[in-house]
This record gives C-alpha cells, structure tokens and sequence, in this order.
C-alpha cells in the first residue's frame, strides 16, 4: 500500500514564527483518488490516521492552509491539515524530521492548493555500493567523480557532470520511513537481473519492458519509479535498520546508465526532487546549470517515457528488465 508521512507541530504557525515538529506518523493512503485535499473531491476517507493517537479518521479535517518556512536556513512549504486541538502538517517541499524547528513561518495560502501524493518530495539515485558500468569495467558508484565517462543508454559513453550526496542515518529513515531504500533481489525483475542484490531510492526509476507497454502505450520500453514495483517477495522496502547514503549522478541530459546489470535513470532534476534538495545542494547545481534556477523545465525530457505509480502496479506481473538492446528507444 502506498504511504505518506504527517508530522505533528508544537503549535499553530499561524500565530508563531517557530513552532517545532515534534511527531512523524506513517499513514496509508486510503483515497480513491490520487490528490490530497479539502474538501475531498468524493467525499471519503483519505488516509487511514489509526497510527495517530486520539484521532478518528481524515474526514476530520477543519482547514487546509500553504504555508512557507525554513529548517536550518533550507527552504520548506508545507501544509496544515487542522485537526482540532493538535496541528498536523504534511510536508510539500524541502525536508523535515522531528525536533527540527520551523522558522519564519508564512501563510502563502488561506486554501492550500490539492497536492498529488506521489509527488511529495523523496530522493532519486542509488545507493553507496551499487556497480555502474563504464568503458573500463563496473566500478563502485561512491568512488564516480565529476569528469569520468559512464556507458549510457545510446551505447556510447558520456562525463558525468556532477555528483551528489545524501547519508541518511536510521534516525533520519525511522522518522521519515518513505526514504528507506527499495531492495532489488538478484532477479527480481527477470532474465536473472539484477545481477547481484541492489538498493535505489523510493523515487528512482528503472527500465522496464513489456508486451504490455507496447499495446497500452505504444512503448516497448518505459521508466517505472522503483517504489511502484514493489511486490512484498522480491522487492520491498527495507526498514529503517541501516545507515543508508544516496549517490546522485547528473549528465547534461537525463540518461539511462547500467547499474548492477539492469538499466535504470540517471538524476533528473525536475521539480519535486529539487524542491526537495538543501538550499546548498541547488545552488551547486545552479552553478552548472544556470538555466534552471529560473525554469525548472530546462533540463530537456526524460530519456524514456515514464509510467504513472498506479499503472506500474496495474502491469507489474508483466513487467521485467529488459535484455535486448535499448538504444533505439532512447531520446
């Protein structure tokens, strides 16, 4: 089942410049549509609150309101979900985890806009120990450097023009459990790939083909965001028992890049995964690509069309990782 996190606050913000997050609730999503919002647009439940003490259900909701905010000078926006005696948020841009003091608060919005769930801000790339291919043989995706050349999807071999960094400790993940990493047992997508257990972030998409794809979308060839082919066997998402550190890779263009024997994205930096990097981090990117300081578009199109989380599971008996060549489906 898909799940979000609601953090509670230690006051209304509407009336206090700092208030604290003092709470992280992992809540399923029980809507039957795809948006959070006020009122709902069928007027049921939209997710199950019973991990919250003291609550009924989300039908409770008494006002929606946008508001901005930093964490230790980092940009945040969120949202205030009203219940009545306690405050509750859900974060839509930025990060936050418990004890974290929200700073500034501003009321952007008397009627905070719907926000779609799989959209709430989470982390693209892989994990610290996963093998990419490069002309020279796999090598350790930690020790890639801006500069080296990696084999991408077309066959030929491209620099990578930054590398970025995310450790989240398990404090981090047990607070924020959407950002635990997905596992990949060996095989799991077919054709005996991934070559060797692999670990990517909820957010990051692999290459999956199917029949299916082809008669549904007239593309053989898709990108599916690996937290939507979780099947509960083979591929889950890990509990918050580890450490775990996200390695970003970006070329000048979206690529496919051939991590642990399966194809999958390169970092794409489009509006929901920098809206949830450091104020730091952005600017570094800026820096690179200037264009995107000011159009979050500029970065061009994803490498292959990319599948929506609910028809992933829709397909996903059908789905596999692909083994014929797929450089006559990219850009």
């Amino acid at each position: 089942m898909p799940f979000f996190t609601v953090y509670e606050v230690s006051a209304d913000p509407l009336f206090n410049p700092n208030v604290t997050v003092t709470e992280a609730f992992l809540v399923e999503i029980t809507d039957d549509d795809n948006l959070l919002e006020d009122p709902d647009s069928d007027g049921s439940e939209q997710f199950d609150t019973s991990s919250i003490p003291g609550l009924g259900n989300s039908e409770n909701f008494q006002i929606f309101e946008g508001y901005s905010a930093t964490v230790g000078g980092a940009p945040v926006t969120y949202t205030l979900l009203q219940f009545s005696g306690t405050q509750y948020i859900v974060v839509t841009s930025g990060t936050v985890s418990v004890n974290d003091i929200l700073s500034g608060n501003t009321q952007t919005q008397s009627t905070a806009p719907p926000a779609q769930y799989n959209t709430l801000p989470s982390f693209v790339c892989f994990t610290a120990g996963s093998m990419i291919l490069t002309p020279a043989g796999e090598k350790p995706i930690e020790t890639v450097k801006p500069g080296d050349h990696i084999i991408v999807g077309d066959g030929s071999s491209r620099p990578v023009r930054w590398v970025g960094r995310r450790h989240l400790s398990r404090r981090d993940q047990q607070h924020t459990p959407k950002f635990c990493p997905i596992r990949f047992k060996a095989g799991s997508l077919g054709n005996q790939l991934p070559a060797r257990d692999m670990m990517v972030s909820p957010q990051h998409r692999m290459v999956v083909s199917s029949p299916s794809l082809e008669l549904h979308y007239f593309n053989r060839t898709m990108l599916a965001p690996a937290k939507a082919l979780v099947n509960g066997d083979t591929i889950t998402q890990m509990p918050p028992e580890k450490n775990v550190e996200y390695i970003h890779i970006l070329f000048d263009r979206h690529e496919l890049v051939n991590v642990d024997g399966v194809w999958s994205e390169s970092f794409f930096p489009g509006d929901c995964t920098l809206d949830a990097m450091s104020a730091a981090t952005k600017e570094e990117l800026f820096t690179l690509f200037p264009e995107l300081r000011f159009d979050k578009g500029a970065y061009a199109e994803t490498a292959l069309p990319v599948l929506k989380p609910h028809e992933v599971r829709m397909l996903r008996p059908d789905l596999s990782a692909p083994t014929e060549a797929i450089s006559a489906f990219v850009h």
